[in-house]
């Protein structure tokens, strides 16, 4: 059983650590962690660190604020100096908490330096080291993790949208045309030679499309503005404020006095071209 036990910590510990293997991610982290850093050691004052020295006002706030920026000087030393020498570009998880330590141990031994006055002796240093590390540890334990859970995010929703990314391009190449709500999430695929027109409703758009012998219609939250956007490239094309039309549906284009109406193939109603969008869709039904 211990021995089992010691075979699966060792392959946890073998595991890959991938958090930090791209340069953008660790420049995310160390400058949030500096950020968050230094309003984490001034609003909460960790181990009354106040009270260290006898300050007040700008003077502590400056104090404090040096603390921050020392760890993140330290951490852009560790992860772009010293990993670029050691030639370490991916971690495994053993190697991320060795190097973790070391990170702390330089951390506490510069904090030292920076809080203790000159006179003190190197034994008297040598002797605060351990408690400076414990202390240190605490005290970035909450800004050091809290970083490396925005990259673990950040990379997440990366790949999220690369998903989405594929499952578009997969349902373009199955010849459906996307529609997305406001937040980008893919709500409703339909085929082009289905799609009749689209009609907008405040903040919402509504699909109306073939679907038997009467049109049917699909209700999404999203402006015409950015559903023309997405299909600027496509048959569907923008004609009034209020509507868009799908070229390939047109029966034909009644000409009147005063405005021009476009009659789409299984629609009753009359779709009205607008003065200010006849001039783009014009070559199309002329």
């Amino acid at each position: 059983m211990i021995t089992r036990k010691i075979i699966r910590f060792k392959e946890i510990l073998n595991l890959p650590f991938t958090l930090l293997d791209q340069v953008r991610h660790r420049w995310i982290f160390i400058a949030f962690y500096t950020l968050f850093g230094i309003f984490f050691v001034n609003v909460f004052v960790p181990f009354n660190i106040n009270s260290w020295n006898h300050d007040s006002g700008l003077d502590q706030m400056v104090r404090l604020t040096g603390f921050g920026l020392i760890s993140g000087l330290i951490l852009i030393v560790s992860q772009f100096g010293i990993r670029q020498i050691t030639g370490i570009k991916h971690y495994r998880i053993g190697t991320f908490i060795f190097w973790l330590i070391g990170e702390v141990l330089c951390m506490s031994v510069a904090f030292l330096l920076y809080q203790s006055s000159w006179s003190i002796s190197v034994r008297q240093f040598m002797d605060e080291i351990p408690y400076g590390f414990k202390y240190t540890l605490l005290g970035i334990l909450i800004p050091y993790s809290l970083s490396l859970l925005v990259i673990s995010q950040i990379i997440n929703q990366t790949k999220i949208n690369r998903l989405k990314v594929e499952a578009g391009q997969t349902l373009v190449e199955l010849g459906l045309m996307n529609f997305p709500d406001e937040k980008g999430i893919i709500r409703f695929s339909i085929s082009a030679e289905q799609l009749l027109y689209i009609e907008s409703a405040d903040n919402y758009v509504i699909l109306f499309y073939r679907s038997g012998s009467k049109p049917t219609r699909q209700i999404l939250r999203n402006s015409m503005k950015n559903i023309e956007g997405l299909f600027a490239n496509s048959s569907l094309k923008r004609c009034h404020r209020s509507f868009m039309v799908n070229l390939h549906q047109i029966e034909f284009v009644d000409y009147q006095k005063a405005q021009c109406k476009i009659k789409l193939s299984g629609v009753e109603n009359l779709i009205p071209v607008s003065r200010k969008f006849y001039p783009e869709i014009k070559p199309y039904v002329v």
